[in-house]
Order: C-alpha cells, then sequence, then structure tokens
C-alpha cells in the first residue's frame, strides 16, 4: 500500500539549515509520496528545497506540488472549499493509499480545516503535529467529549470552489496575447480563436502533451458571450471507469457506497458556462453514449435519479492521440466525433516553432524572476541548447527546465543548469507509418538536434560528430530552420 503525506508548506518551512516541519519528519517517516500544497508562489522556494533534500537523502520518495489557491489564509470561508478541492484531487489520484497529514504547518486556520476534512470523511488519514518538546505525535480524537463532524453540502462545497478558479482566471485577463508566439502557426491559431470565440460552437483542440491546450481552452471560454459563467475542466484521462458517470452527471443521496449526499456533476455545475473534456479519447465506450445525448437532447440523468435535467454547456474538448485513428479503429463513436469536432484547433509542437523557443523561455524566465524576486537571465549556451534540443514534452518540459534552473545561485543560467531529459536516447525501436515520411525533415533533423545537444550548441563540433563539414551541416541546419 502507498504511503502518502500530505501538508501545506508555511513560512517555517522555508529554511533548509533550520528545518521545519515537513523536512522534520521525512527524516523520520518513511513515506512513498509526499503532496505538498502551497497557496501562494513565494512558497516554492521552500517546495524546492525539499524536492532537492528528497532527491539527495530519499530519492525513491515522489514529490508533487499542488497549488491550492486561497485568496486570504485565514478566512474559513476560502481556506476550507480550497483544501477540500484539493484533497478530493489528491483521493482520486491515489486509491487505496494510506494517508498521513500533518497539521503543523500553514496558519492555525489551515490546520483546523485539517481536522474538519479528517474529521469529516473527506480523507481517512492519521493527522500528525510536531512541537520541538515533544517531536512527532498523532493526534488523538478518540475522546468522549469530542464533537462528531458531519460531512457538508457537497454542491455548496464545488461551487465555492468554481466561483474562486473562475474569479482566479478572469484576474489572469486571458487575452490572446497571453499565447506567446510569432511563429505563422500560431498567429493563425490566435485567429482561430477570434473567429471561434464569439460562436457556441464546439472546438476541438489538438496537440502533443504539453503544447498548451487548456490554454487554448480558456481563451476560448473567457471572450466568448459566457465569459461570465463557470468554466469547468475535467480531465478525462485521472477519473476512474467507474466513477465518470458520477463525476460528470452527479449523484443522488445513497445511490451507491459512499453517496451520502447529493452532489451535482460538472455538467449541471458548468450549466450555462462552458466544459473543457480534456483528453476526451479516453472517455470509456458507455460514456460516450451518454455525452452524445448530452450534446443532441441537453438533458441527462443524475447516478441513482429518476427524471431528466436540462443543461445549456458549450462543449470544449481536446487530446493528444490521433483521434481519427481511434474513429477507424472503433475507439471513438464516429457520430461523437462529428459533434465534438465542429470546428478544430491544432497546436504545433514547440520543435517546430523556431524563434517561440526563445520567447517562451524569457517569458518563463521574467515569470520566475518576478515570483522569486531574482534578476536571471539566459546565457549564450542555454539560448544554444533551448535552440537545439527538440522538447519532447513541449513547452511544459520547457518551463519545468527553466524552473529547475532557478535552484542554482548563479544570476546567468547556463547549459549545464537546464534539467533536460532525452526520452528517445536508449530507443532502439524503428516504426515506418504507413502513410510514409519526410526522412530529412524528420530522421535526419533528430540526429542534428542529438548532435548540437551533445556538443552544446557547437555546429562545428557538430558536424564533426556526424561525419559532415562544418559549411554544408549549417547550410543543411539553415534550410532546416534551426538557428545556432
Amino acid at each position: 500500500m502507498t504511503k502518502v503525506l500530505l501538508s501545506m508548506i508555511g513560512s517555517n518551512d522555508c529554511s533548509v539549515e533550520k528545518p521545519g516541519a515537513i523536512l522534520s519528519i521525512l527524516k523520520e517517516i518513511r513515506f512513498d509520496k509526499v503532496y505538498l500544497l502551497y497557496n501562494h508562489d513565494k512558497y516554492l522556494k521552500a517546495a524546492s528545497d525539499i524536492f532537492k533534500y528528497c532527491q539527495k537523502y530519499h530519492p525513491e520518495i515522489q514529490i508533487v506540488y499542488k497549488s491550492t489557491p486561497i485568496e486570504n489564509p485565514t478566512d474559513y470561508n476560502t481556506v476550507y472549499p480550497a483544501m477540500y478541492a484539493s484533497v478530493q484531487d489528491i483521493v482520486r489520484e491515489n486509491v487505496n493509499a494510506k494517508f498521513t497529514v500533518s497539521i503543523t504547518s500553514g496558519t492555525p486556520t489551515m490546520h483546523a480545516c485539517w481536522i474538519f476534512l479528517q474529521q469529516g470523511g473527506v480523507i481517512h488519514a492519521k493527522l500528525i503535529q510536531i512541537q520541538r518538546e515533544t517531536g512527532i505525535s498523532e493526534v488523538n480524537f478518540n475522546l468522549d467529549d469530542f464533537p462528531e463532524i458531519k460531512q457538508i453540502d457537497q454542491i455548496k462545497v464545488e461551487l465555492t470552489k468554481l466561483s474562486r478558479e473562475n474569479r482566479l482566471l478572469k484576474n489572469r485577463k486571458l487575452a490572446y496575447d497571453n499565447i506567446i508566439g510569432e511563429c505563422p502557426e500560431i498567429l493563425q491559431l490566435k485567429e482561430q480563436i477570434k473567429l471561434f470565440a464569439d460562436s457556441d460552437i464546439s472546438v476541438f483542440v489538438h496537440g502533443e502533451s504539453g503544447t498548451g491546450k487548456e490554454l487554448v481552452a480558456e481563451a476560448l471560454h473567457y471572450n466568448s458571450p459566457r465569459k461570465e459563467k463557470t468554466f469547468i475542466k475535467v480531465n478525462c484521462g485521472a477519473i476512474s471507469p467507474e466513477l465518470f458517470e458520477s463525476e460528470f452527471f452527479g449523484h443522488k443521496k445513497g445511490s451507491f457506497t459512499g453517496a451520502v449526499a447529493d452532489k451535482e456533476g460538472k455538467f449541471k455545475l458548468a450549466d450555462c458556462g462552458t466544459i473543457f473534456l480534456d483528453e476526451i479519447c479516453d472517455l470509456p465506450d458507455y460514456m460516450q453514449t451518454k455525452l452524445l445525448r448530452v450534446l443532441q437532447e441537453g438533458t441527462f440523468i443524475p447516478v441513482g435519479g429518476i427524471e431528466e435535467e436540462k443543461v445549456d454547456v458549450r462543449i470544449l474538448s481536446a487530446t493528444n492521440k490521433d483521434i481519427m485513428e481511434q474513429v477507424r479503429q472503433k475507439k471513438f463513436r464516429e457520430d461523437l466525433f462529428y459533434r465534438i469536432v465542429s470546428c478544430k484547433i491544432h497546436l504545433p509542437p514547440l520543435r517546430t516553432r523556431g524563434n517561440d523557443k526563445i520567447l517562451l523561455s524569457n517569458y518563463f524566465v521574467e515569470k520566475f524572476n518576478q515570483k522569486q524576486d531574482k534578476n536571471k537571465f539566459l546565457s549564450q549556451s542555454a539560448i544554444n541548447l533551448i535552440n537545439v534540443n527538440p522538447w519532447q514534452g513541449n513547452i511544459r518540459q520547457l518551463k519545468n527546465a527553466i524552473e529547475a534552473a532557478f535552484v542554482y545561485p548563479d544570476e546567468e543560467i547556463k547549459a549545464e543548469h537546464l534539467n533536460i531529459i532525452d526520452f528517445d536516447k536508449s530507443s532502439d525501436f524503428v516504426e515506418i507509418p504507413g502513410e510514409g515520411f519526410d526522412f530529412d525533415g524528420e530522421i535526419v533533423l533528430k540526429f542534428y538536434h542529438a548532435a548540437l545537444q551533445k556538443t552544446g550548441g557547437n555546429a562545428e563540433k557538430a558536424a564533426q560528430l556526424l561525419g559532415i563539414k562544418p559549411h554544408t551541416f549549417r547550410a543543411r541546419l539553415r534550410k532546416l530552420g534551426i538557428e545556432t
């Protein structure tokens, strides 16, 4: 059974020299996975220090940062719903895990909310605290005079959570300019968003993992007539097959074990707004049928319910899979395909976006500079490496690489500071697609990228590795649009 620790990050966790509660616990108790919940970006430095400690002394521990947006960390009206939502996500992600919660870090309001969550049955966990005099101890509630805490109305919690998330998203001013890039494909994409946003038509967003599909969906909603209504995000790949219907359409009290109260589903919560179904190809067959009915008739029946309920929702969807191939293989319903792919937006992979890689890199550097009150900048060696790396993980991988560089004290970000992982390095498997491929544009390009990456962006040394004359190599790079 996986042992999982949950803890808010507080100000007492921000020093490695004087270890706070979380590090003190990790030195005493073994866990397989640790969730670090934070309500402000200023705590990311502490999270990074904890991550580095675990990498050094306990590399087997998986560290997960969990953003928990809380406007006022001393206000129960915002703290409890935010923590409730984060804990629900964690419980869903870790079925049959053994949970432990440290209630020491964070504000006193957060400490109390951990107790409410555990005693209210939201999470079945052992609560621990750490004190200077007595060390780590379990919090004992098996007392005769301790009051019973009953489950609160889940619908109110969901609505509070969604209201807060939508308020935060509106503050981000999700205009078209939030999508960083100047390559022709991105300029065309921005025009498509302007064109599609004003309509209620279903839009399908396709692109590799990490290309920014969710950002496009947000831009479509917050520039649409529905922008004042709710925007719901659902990752279909993160829902257990048996929970899909309840998550989408809600359930009635007593309809199954654990259904202690009525709960509204994502579609009802998105009524008059927009729902974004990410990884839609992961929908099981029976849910594809039910989703088609909602799209056709605008009605659904909650689990355990009798009467139909009406809903008015705009559907946005996305996947990194070849949905046409999924239809051909009968893994995705053809009639549903035509319903959700009324309009299509394609997000190009980062490796094809030319100078956008540097634009995005500088954007992330500036973003992390502001968050961490630093003044870092990219060196030429880092720029060279960013330009030649294939970025299999796309923008998400680039962002993580830039963030990793901020753990180093130097103001200048060098190539060796970028944590770049090459997933293709050990692969010997070769697959030739039935429709063929561009040998120079795909296979040769990979070798060029690999040689440049190995030599830190030095074209002359890369040419020597490949057995090509330097001037020939540079000419081919220019032809392929690669800058060095």
